[in-house]
């Protein structure tokens, strides 16, 4: 396994973590239903994966997308 795939590996399994402490609301800081880049920039970890897990490409996380 190369060294990026495995830090990206260890980097979600990392968010998994987070994500069990950290509610998908206390991301949304706006309340749209949706984290942005902006609002995942809180996290150094959702901020480095936000792409692999924004599945459809609208630039933003849904709660499923961020609970993947």
């Amino acid at each position: 396994m190369n060294k990026l795939m495995l830090s990206t590996v260890l980097m979600m399994a990392s968010l998994g973590a987070h994500a069990a402490s950290s509610s998908f609301s206390s991301f949304d800081t706006d309340g749209d239903g949706f984290i942005s880049k902006s609002e995942a920039a809180g996290s150094e970890t959702l901020t480095v994966i936000f792409d692999k897990l924004d599945s459809n490409g609208d630039g933003k996380l849904s709660e499923q997308e961020f609970r993947q």
